[in-house]
């Protein structure tokens, strides 16, 4: 790639290091950290009359589940295998959403649902959910067993279904469990 400046800047950052391993930490750290605020699981501090997370506290935990994230060489070869596909995903949901709003939208705000109606929006958000989850399982190299197993080709991976329907098992629970509030935000 070394063929322009910027290329060799690119091979530069490459051999730095600069997407093994400063940009998985910026990118767990960022997110925990994120989820920590909202969440606030570690409690609150009072300013005045203002109730703020505690920063430190959970800046410290991002920054050490980064870190620990960041030795992982597979789960770093994962994060990079699978972010380019999600991104692709990304961009062709938003050049379908442009190209359907240009066609249909008459008001300024283009509402996809109005369109299609409620019954679309489960099926859309399984479909997509398969797909991020299929890249993943592809990043880690558990997608070509699993589909040699259905298809009858493969070796007994067991251990994959039992983590797969685990998985499901979490997120189902997890979102049979926030919505328990009969969606009512205090």
């Amino acid at each position: 790639m070394a063929e322009t400046v910027l290329g060799g800047a690119v091979d530069f950052l490459q051999d730095f290091g600069f997407f093994d391993v400063v940009l998985p930490f910026l990118l767990v750290f960022t997110l925990v950290f994120g989820i920590l605020e909202k969440t606030k699981i570690f409690g609150t501090e009072k300013v005045g009359d203002k109730e703020y997370p505690k920063k430190n506290i959970n800046a410290m935990i991002a920054f050490v589940v980064a870190f620990f994230v960041i030795t992982a060489k597979e789960i770093v070869a994962s994060i990079r295998n699978a972010l380019p596909m999600v991104s692709l995903i990304l961009l062709a949901i938003i050049c379908f959403l442009m190209l359907v709003g240009s066609f249909v939208a008459t008001k300024e705000e283009f509402n996809f649902l109005t369109l299609f109606g409620e019954g679309w929006k489960l099926p859309i958000t399984i479909v997509f959910i398969l797909a991020i989850v299929g890249i993943f399982f592809q990043s880690f190299g558990w997608l070509n067993p699993i589909i040699d197993y259905i298809s009858g080709r493969g070796q007994n991976v067991f251990i994959i279904f039992v983590f797969v329907g685990a998985v499901a098992g979490i997120i189902g629970w997890l979102f049979s469990s926030s919505g328990s509030d009969g969606g009512k935000k205090e």
